[in-house]
């Protein structure tokens, strides 16, 4: 067997299992976890994804043809569809409820006329364009969605007392995977304008195999933090009347400890400021203006103090867990809880407890 046969198994193999991985992992999406758009955007670009890596199984098929380059091209710049696609996901993502499905294919138009053309004219100078185009577009698109899941994160500070299932910082680190990963498969789609040549070296071989593989390890990411990403929407603005103080003649953190209402793992500003009798906006502008917090810091400060008098009523016989105590304060992640625990008093619970009953043992 010649080096350039063995490449070839190989790098059908590698191609084989990212692409089984990829539309199986599109199909688990469609059939379990479909319910917002993105989730819907994410398995369909799944399914292209998994399309793209039929050009490594074309070079057995057709190596010795006299069309092979032209074939070779034209799934590269059907890879490009499938950038157009990740774009789409990334869009209905961060702007959940902004765009129709129909809006976002727009996206696709300038992909699709790339392979038209180049189905009819072979132009040699519609791929380069096209990836000089492709790397410029997902840039913009990296800041552009950067700087909106900030604007996103500072008014889910301002609205949620829990953003486990609605954070998108998450969503950051994958989008400037995805800008590096582009990168990658530019230099990639470069070294395959002409077919095959050259594509028998170990560099490639490994090249290859590795842009496979972080292809399965960023879907998986992804596809982990979609099937459990919610969508957070702002209720009536209401009156903007700005004597809200008035309504606050009360003391509402009085309220709030008396009912109890920071124990809702669920609770909103919305759901908050209707318990109180008031609208969202009135109780928004006295959170930011006379507390000088955001909601979400707000309400986690009644569910440390009410954590740390536990803690501190807490003995050796107790069958409450420091995790169990999170929960019933209304914590829904036991990491985050930890960590706004650490923050706020300057050591673990555990440490806290241990700390105490040191104190407690020699009296």
């Amino acid at each position: 067997m010649n080096s350039d046969s063995l490449y070839i198994m190989l790098l059908c193999f590698v191609s084989g299992i990212a692409q089984f991985a990829l539309m199986g992992c599109g199909i688990y999406m469609l059939r379990h976890y479909s319910t917002y758009q993105f989730q819907k955007v994410f398995a369909i670009t799944l399914f292209l994804h998994s399309i793209g890596f039929f050009n490594n199984f074309l070079v057995v098929a057709c190596s010795d043809l006299a069309c092979a380059d032209f074939l070779n091209t034209l799934f590269i710049l059907f890879d490009y569809v499938i950038v157009g696609g990740y774009i789409a996901f990334g869009i209905s993502l961060v702007f959940p409820n902004r765009y129709k499905l129909s809006q976002l294919l727009i996206v696709e138009i300038p992909y699709v006329v790339a392979m038209a053309l180049f189905t009819i004219t072979e132009s040699p100078k519609i791929l380069p364009a096209m990836q000089i185009f492709t790397l410029v577009t997902c840039l913009i698109i990296m800041v552009y969605l950067q700087y909106s899941i900030k604007k996103y994160t500072d008014m889910l500070n301002n609205n949620v007392s829990n953003l486990e299932y609605f954070d998108l910082r998450w969503s950051n680190v994958v989008v400037t995977l995805f800008f590096v990963y582009q990168l990658l498969w530019y230099v990639d789609s470069l070294s395959q304008q002409d077919w095959f040549v050259g594509q028998e070296d170990d560099y490639s071989l490994i090249f290859d195999s590795v842009y496979c593989l972080i292809s399965i390890v960023i879907v998986m990411y992804v596809m982990h933090k979609i099937i459990t990403q919610k969508v957070f929407v702002l209720g009536n603005q209401g009156d903007k009347d700005p004597y809200y103080k008035t309504l606050f003649s009360k003391d509402i953190e009085q309220i709030i400890r008396e009912m109890q209402y920071y124990r809702d793992s669920t609770l909103t500003l919305q759901k908050l400021a209707q318990l109180l009798g008031t609208n969202r906006q009135y109780l928004s502008n006295y959170i930011n203006q006379e507390r000088h917090m955001t909601f979400y810091e707000y309400i986690n400060d009644f569910r440390l103090e009410e954590a740390k008098i536990m803690l501190e009523g807490k003995n050796s016989e107790s069958q409450k867990s420091i995790e169990d105590i999170s929960v019933m304060v209304g914590f829904n992640s036991y990491s985050t809880f930890l960590r706004s625990f650490k923050s706020k008093y300057g050591k673990t619970p555990s440490k806290y407890l241990f700390e105490r009953s040191a104190g407690a043992s020699r009296f």
